[in-house]
């Protein structure tokens, strides 16, 4: 025999081997050969996992209504109140901006420009906001803008807004910015 004709025979038995190897273990292998639970959702094909879906059964009973909640506000008005206050040279602007009567501040804002907020906070009765800002620019006519949110209601707020309170935050803030 030529070498070519031993190569090809080589090749071709190689082949034969595989091809029956291959073909042998798929064909022996069977459904008792698999130990139970050990084939994942993700082993299955997509229409084996088709076929593990039943159909849609009918709806359950309706569950109990829930309690009746409180009444809103009759008026779901809103009302933005603004201020502007001045500062002297090296001192405080302090300004408060009050709701309309029966209204009650929900939030509020200091917007200082150039001087420093030392308190932005909702007044002590919650019917209005208070701020307070210092200068230490030295020039006198900086302003700050005061705002409050107001909305009809009642509130109770406590906070750093008392007269006690203001005045040991300035105190402190003086003394910070002394100098």
């Amino acid at each position: 025999m030529s070498k070519s004709w031993r190569t090809a025979l080589a090749v071709g038995m190689l082949v034969a081997v595989f091809a029956a190897t291959s073909a042998g273990a798929a064909k022996f292998i069977t459904g008792g050969d698999i130990k139970n639970g050990s084939i994942g959702l993700k082993d299955l094909s997509a229409a084996a996992k088709r076929a593990l879906k039943g159909k849609s059964g009918p709806a359950g009973p309706e569950g109990p209504a829930g309690a009746q909640g409180p009444a809103g506000p009759s008026s779901l008005s809103t009302t933005v109140r603004f201020g502007s206050f001045t500062a002297p040279a090296n001192d405080f602007a302090d300004g408060e901006v009050r709701c309309p009567a029966g209204m009650v501040a929900v939030g509020g804002s200091v917007s200082p420009g150039v001087l420093i907020p030392v308190i932005d906070g909702p007044s002590v009765d919650g019917s209005g906001w208070v701020g307070s800002a210092i200068d230490i620019t030295g020039d006198p006519g900086n302003r700050m803008l005061v705002s409050a949110i107001c909305t009809p209601g009642s509130a109770q707020v406590s906070g750093l807004t008392s007269m006690h309170d203001r005045a040991e935050l300035k105190a402190d803030a003086r003394t910070e910015h002394a100098g």
